[in-house]
């Protein structure tokens, strides 16, 4: 209740500070407030029409907040704006969105004509987070978050802080994808969010990260689980955070958190390339229920490093398989790394070179501390 109180005086303020600098003295209650764009599509064998449902807030007599969802359809995506305005009595004030939301359909039919549009305007808020989602953007605007303001706040909130334990990065903004969708051995992954069920039977269902969704160019070509992306995380971004597990059944268990300091080195011989990456995992022991001594044996520290190691190397190798024999994409940025070295525009298709390299991982894993000591 907090936040969303807090949530609505920023954006009175906002509104108040635009109205008399960008809107020439516009009425508060004549202003829509785009806090999620969403992107979608509709597809026939011979037609393609372009949807992008708006989530608003505006402001009625009292000061209350309503939100709404406005949708427009149309051809191109500029005509999604025409349609959408004959629908609304209010000025639309572009800006300040916090989300933007590509559906799985649209995301695999390319999401290049979004992404256009977007930079072509200089009043949209590139800075927004993006995520890829099942089904119709639509239902997920119009699902009701308890505590939060709208479905776009809480999937803001969410991105922003994925970052904290599966080794997600920071970088999906709109501006992120604008820099990778035609750079030279870089491709977009983007989180792969979802109405779905609480397996752990909590609260029933609920919006949550189930993965990410996989691109080349500015087409998805697949999504991967959480387990999966987890992994991609860790070989793909540089000091990123997660938790690590070792156990041998329910009871025992250890948790390590640790932050990852990745480096590639790249080798070329007779037109063949060789990628090395190393990873250096340091951290903390959250959870032990597997070694007693731990905190008096530095052999148990020892064992555990070199077993964590091993079992990073083991789930790391089974995840580049599948992206060189699955996925055939340079999920990785390694082309990067290549072409950097190597020279860049010399026409390597460089998803296909990853696919045939050899790609070798190196851990190595130091215990800075083990909590707050036994009881």
């Amino acid at each position: 209740m907090k936040k969303n109180k807090f949530f609505i005086l920023i954006l009175i303020i906002l509104i108040f500070v635009i109205s008399f600098m960008g809107t020439k003295g516009e009425l508060v209650e004549n202003l829509q407030i785009p806090v999620g764009v969403g992107c979608d599509i509709k597809k026939t064998s011979s037609y393609t029409t372009y949807i992008v449902p708006i989530l608003m807030h505006s402001f009625e007599s009292g000061n209350k907040v309503v939100s709404n969802v406005l949708t427009g359809e149309g051809s191109t995506v500029g005509k999604t704006r025409e349609n959408r305005q004959l629908k609304s009595s209010k000025k639309f004030l572009l800006g300040i969105n916090r989300i933007y939301i590509f559906s799985e359909e649209a995301s695999k039919n390319g999401i290049k004509n979004f992404i256009d549009i977007i930079l072509n305007n200089a009043n949209t808020n590139d800075r927004a987070f993006s995520v890829v989602c099942k089904g119709k953007v639509e239902d997920i605007f119009n699902y009701n978050v308890k505590g939060y303001a709208s479905s776009a706040e809480y999937i803001y909130e969410m991105v922003k802080n994925l970052n904290q334990f599966n080794f997600f990065p920071s970088q999906y903004t709109i501006m992120d994808i604008m820099v990778r969708i035609d750079a030279e051995g870089r491709n977009t992954l983007l989180p792969y969010v979802e109405i779905a069920g609480d397996e752990n039977g909590g609260e029933g269902t609920l919006i949550k990260t189930t993965g990410v969704a996989i691109f080349n160019k500015d087409k998805m070509i697949a999504k991967t689980n959480v387990k999966e992306a987890k992994i991609i995380n860790l070989l793909k971004e540089n000091n990123v955070k997660g938790i690590l597990t070792l156990q041998q059944n329910s009871k025992k268990y250890i948790d390590f958190y640790a932050t990852s300091k990745r480096k590639v080195k790249c080798y070329r011989e007779n037109g063949n390339y060789k990628f090395i990456i190393n990873l250096d995992l340091k951290g903390d022991i959250i959870s032990n229920e597997l070694y007693k001594n731990m905190y008096k044996s530095p052999k148990d520290i020892q064992e555990f490093e070199q077993n964590t190691e091993k079992l990073v190397v083991e789930m790391c190798n089974r995840t580049i398989s599948q992206i060189k024999n699955k996925y055939k994409v340079d999920i990785l940025d390694l082309g990067r790394v290549a072409a950097a070295k190597y020279g860049r525009e010399t026409g390597t298709d460089w998803n296909e070179v990853i696919s045939k390299s050899d790609i070798q991982v190196n851990v190595k894993v130091k215990v800075d501390t083990q909590g707050r000591g036994e009881y």
